[in-house]
């Protein structure tokens, strides 16, 4: 019982109004892989968040500087940053299923989660890395 951290797992893209994942004409099916939420990508993440809170906890601010620097976070960015550093790979498919010959790196995987017009990419992957079940180990126990 519990999640596998240290392996990836394929998320199937699913365009909006569809049903079924996309496929290419081999019949494979467009994908990205993710590290779960508690790999070590992820709680390296964490910490560099943890540690820069911290930090800014350490300097005196004046309410004004507190309210601005709570309006400069931006919740989508958060979102990318999670999705690039958990990303290892892609089969990216149009919505005809032609294959989109783009490959995986983390400054592409930016690029594609930062777009405006993929942010039903990002919100379906983001759901897919924050769901557990995703991650975790088939049990083998027979009844």
């Amino acid at each position: 019982m519990g999640v596998v951290t240290d392996a990836a797992a394929k998320m199937p893209i699913i365009y909006p109004g569809e049903i079924d994942p996309v496929v290419d004409a081999q019949g494979r099916e467009g994908f990205v892989e993710f590290l779960p939420w508690d790999s070590e990508p992820g709680r390296a993440l964490d910490r560099k968040k943890n540690v820069d809170q911290v930090r800014k906890g350490f300097r005196s601010r004046s309410r004004a500087e507190l309210r601005a620097e709570a309006e400069k976070e931006d919740p989508i960015e958060d979102q990318v940053e999670r999705l690039v550093a958990l990303a290892t790979s892609w089969h990216l498919l149009e919505q005809d299923g032609t294959v989109i010959d783009v490959p995986f790196s983390k400054e592409n995987a930016r690029e594609l989660f930062s777009a405006p017009e993929m942010g039903w990419l990002r919100r379906q992957s983001f759901a897919y890395v924050a769901n557990e079940a995703n991650f975790m180990k088939n049990s083998s126990k027979a009844s």
